[in-house]
């Protein structure tokens, strides 16, 4: 037995491969028993075997594809060919195979006389790719209708993926921004943090999360984002990160709203009397002494909600407020302490300082008040000269010198109600 067709006869084997030989010139076809078997026949069941045999259980879209390599072949344009095909089975399902061919003998025209050609079945594989392309099909339906930014970073930093949100986040288009890095779009204030968290990620090869930093969009307003980034590892290396990006700014805004509330009067917009246990400690310092505290408290305000309604009521708290902020340099250091009653602080206010805004609201308040509208205050100050354990026994001694004030008032605001 020659060698080579012996060795060649056991590649075929290995393969588990369907063979063919083709006279193309006469139509006559010879396969083994490996090739009627892919499509659930013997030999014998396929007999009379031509090239018609093939023709009859080829897939019609395949047959095209079939024509076009052949002419190929046959033109000697290419030595060999090699396609994917479809072959009905017995069964009435189709099977994928690998055909693959080329022709080993010509005529003396020239033209194709031979043609020798295997079969290998490569339904399985075309199984899997066919789910994996389904899979891809449907992830790649996800990430572009995401309202997340799908990402990927290079490990210096740069973009190397953005999925579709981007644009609709941010305004620039993906083409753009891969290839650039994240620093181009980051808020400087959140720079290092981001620095920190890659850092982070490389040290630990593990998911980590990113919450708040600023990303500038095309029309130069930051928008918050929140993020969870995984390395990307190859070789036991990091080569890159892969995140998912959320845009959280509504969710901010409406945390600080709370938080201001929290800490804030709806009314003055002044803060409230909850804030000022963490505020002692801050204004408690060397550098704001000497220290004016200034009591208000707004006259009879429960005989004007008699006698007019607490509408009315609230608006001269708001009328008051707005007077005394007018007039006050430190914005940050006003509080409404209940219904009728502020405390003001003055850092660095000395004594004749703390007079001239006592007198200049109360000029003002006499300004803004009538029968219709009557507006009065009561106003005390105390100056505290050093820090001490209590701040609030130095308020207590402002809040006196208020009462005192409000004695000399209290008799004036009465006869506007006739009493």
């Amino acid at each position: 037995m020659d060698k080579s067709h012996s060795f060649d006869s056991a590649i075929v084997g290995a393969l588990h491969a369907g063979t063919w030989e083709w006279n193309v010139q006469s139509g006559e076809l010879r396969i083994n028993e490996r090739w009627a078997e892919m499509i659930g026949y013997t030999l014998e069941e396929l007999e009379p075997i031509s090239i018609s045999t093939w023709l009859k259980f080829a897939h019609p879209e395949d047959l095209k594809k079939s024509v076009i390599e052949l002419k190929k072949l046959f033109s000697k344009e290419i030595q060999t060919y090699s396609f994917e095909a479809r072959m009905k089975h017995k069964d009435g399902h189709w099977i994928w195979v690998l055909d693959t061919g080329s022709v080993i003998e010509w005529t003396d025209s020239g033209k194709p006389l031979i043609a020798l050609g295997a079969h290998i079945d490569i339904t399985q594989r075309k199984e899997i790719q066919f789910k994996l392309q389904e899979n891809e099909k449907m992830l790649r339906q996800i990430i572009d209708n995401s309202n997340d930014v799908i990402y990927r970073l290079s490990v210096d930093g740069k973009f190397t993926y953005l999925s579709i949100a981007w644009q609709c986040m941010f305004g620039y288009t993906v083409e753009e921004a891969i290839g650039e890095s994240f620093e181009k779009y980051i808020h400087p204030e959140d720079l290092e943090l981001a620095k920190s968290f890659l850092e982070k990620v490389t040290k630990t090869k593990k998911t980590q999360q990113f919450r708040g930093y600023r990303f500038s969009d095309i029309n130069g307003q930051w928008i918050y984002l929140e993020t969870n980034a995984s390395p990307i590892i190859e070789d036991d290396n990091i080569v890159g990160f892969a995140g998912v990006a959320r845009n959280i700014t509504e969710l901010i805004k409406k945390q600080k709203e709370i938080e201001y509330l929290s800490y804030h009067d709806q009314l003055t917009r002044f803060k409230n009397r909850h804030f000022l246990v963490e505020f002692e400690i801050e204004i408690n310092k060397p550098e704001n002494f000497p220290l004016s505290i200034i009591s208000i408290d707004i006259n009879d305000l429960k005989v004007i909600n008699d006698k007019y309604g607490h509408h009315r009521g609230d608006q001269l708290i708001q009328k008051a407020a707005e007077i005394v902020q007018s007039n006050i340099p430190f914005k940050d250091y006003m509080f409404r302490m209940g219904g009728d009653e502020f405390l003001i602080f003055l850092p660095q206010t000395t004594n004749e300082e703390a007079k001239k805004i006592k007198t200049t609201i109360e000029q003002e308040i006499q300004a803004n008040s009538s029968d219709e509208f009557p507006l009065s205050l009561a106003i005390g100050f105390h100056i505290k000269e050093t820090p001490s354990l209590d701040l609030f026994d130095d308020v207590r001694k402002a809040d006196q010198h208020m009462y005192k004030n409000k004695e000399k008032s209290k008799k004036k605001i009465l006869g506007l109600f006739g009493t």
